[in-house]
């Protein structure tokens, strides 16, 4: 089951948007979604700790807070899409936004110490 999406998977491998497990590829450059860049390494990677594994989920490429520093990454899905967030720049995922086709989003945060997931807030985009 696709920790992120909730649907099966075809082969053990989130497909949706290039997101793998860190243990099956190495940098995300070249893989699908993810064009060859030589300025990005393994560090610029985001990466979440799900069910025992580390999925690597390629380099950030949106600054969402205006700091200069690129925190976040969006992948899409069959029904909308997620945006990854690292907000202290520690490379893990600490907030997820999701915005299904019909503009309805909700987001969670994730408390480190315990490591589950907390719904922040849900609306409908206007």
């Amino acid at each position: 089951m696709d920790p992120f999406l909730g649907e099966p998977m075809d082969d053990g491998h989130l497909d949706h948007g290039g997101v793998h497990p860190v243990a099956d590829v190495g940098p995300a450059d070249g893989l699908p979604g993810h064009p060859a860049d030589t300025e990005s390494s393994a560090a610029d990677h985001l990466w979440v700790h799900t069910d025992d594994r580390v999925w690597d989920l390629g380099p950030a490429d949106v600054d969402t807070d205006a700091d200069g520093v690129k925190d976040s990454l969006t992948r899409p899905g069959p029904d909308g899409l997620t945006v990854y967030t690292d907000t202290d720049h520690d490379g893990q995922v600490d907030k997820i936004t999701e915005v299904d086709k019909d503009g309805g989003f909700s987001s969670k945060t994730l408390d480190k110490e315990s490591g589950l997931w907390s719904p922040t807030s849900r609306g409908r985009l206007e």
